[in-house]
Parts: structure tokens; sequence; C-alpha cells
């Protein structure tokens, strides 16, 4: 059998530590170490909430980013449609009107009311140089009279067409 040793009156033989310095210090250190070790599990919780918060934050921004862009993209192209659709009647407009006028002159031939008075002047001046040409042959072929006549034409030529401008200019001053 084996006999058990009895260490109680050693122990009670035994001093207690001595309270030093150094033994104090220690302490202290133990104790620091201690809040440390706490204060650095709370440290790590919180980086852990932080990081996970984090990566919910950057999940919900990469949506709500696209949100944006789509909507932004869609009210791009609504506002650019509706101005195309605009500029599109105003050209569809444009190109009606243009193509009634052009339907209506078709049958036309455009010239200045100034030359087409001045055209109707030296009708009238021809024509009365023709009658004043047939006139003059009936009477007398070879006579003076037929040079009054084509002087007397072209006096009226000139003074028609000098009075077609000075009107047209009258006119234009008005507007």
């Amino acid at each position: 059998m084996k006999k058990k040793f009895d260490f109680s009156a050693e122990m009670n033989d035994a001093e207690s530590i001595k309270a030093t310095q150094k033994n104090e210090y220690l302490e202290e250190e133990k104790r620091l170490l201690k809040v440390n070790v706490k204060e650095l599990a709370n440290l790590n919780d919180n980086v852990h909430k932080m990081s996970i918060n984090l990566s919910n934050l950057l999940k919900f921004l990469r949506e709500y980013k696209l949100t944006i862009a789509q909507s932004t993209q869609e009210q791009a192209e609504k506002f650019g449609q509706s101005v195309l659709d605009k500029f599109l009647c105003q050209i569809q407009d444009k190109w009606d009107k243009t193509e009634q006028k052009i339907r209506k002159v078709d049958s036309y031939i455009f010239i200045p009311y100034t030359a087409f008075y001045i055209l109707i002047i030296i009708l009238v001046v021809l024509s009365s140089f023709f009658a004043g040409i047939i006139i003059a042959n009936a009477e007398i072929l070879h006579s003076v009279l037929i040079w009054k006549v084509a002087i007397g034409c072209i006096l009226m030529a000139i003074f028609g067409v000098g009075i077609t401008i000075i009107i047209q200019k009258f006119l234009d001053r008005r507007k």
C-alpha cells in the first residue's frame, strides 16, 4: 500500500508571498491585461459588426446605383423621345406646307412685280409702235412721221418704266 503524504503541515509553515512593489506591479499589469483582453474582445465584436454592416451597405449601394442609373436612363430616353417627336412633328408640318406651296407654284412662273409691270409697259409700247408703223405705212412710206412715232414710243416706254420703278420704291418704303 501506498502511504499518503500529508502536506498540510508544510503548507501551514510556508510563508505567504510578501507584498512587494514588483508583485504589486505584476498584479496591476495582470489586471490591466485582463481589461485589455475584454476591450479587445469588444473591439473585435465591433469590427465584425462594422464589417457586416459595410458589406450590407455595399450590396445596397450596388442595387441602388443600378436603380438610379436605370431610372435616369429611362427618364433620359423619355425626354429624348419627346424632343424627337416634337422635332419630327415640326419637320412634318414644314414638309406638308412646302409640298402645298410646291403644288400651288407648279403651274406658275415667278417673276417680281416690277419686272411684270415693265413687261406690260414694253408690250403696250411695242403694240403702239406697231400700230404707228401700220398707220405711217398706210399714209406715207418714208416720212418723218415714222420717226416721230418711234421717238414717242421710246419716250412712252422710258416714262412707263420710270413710273413703275418709282411706285415700287414708294411701296417698299411703306413696309
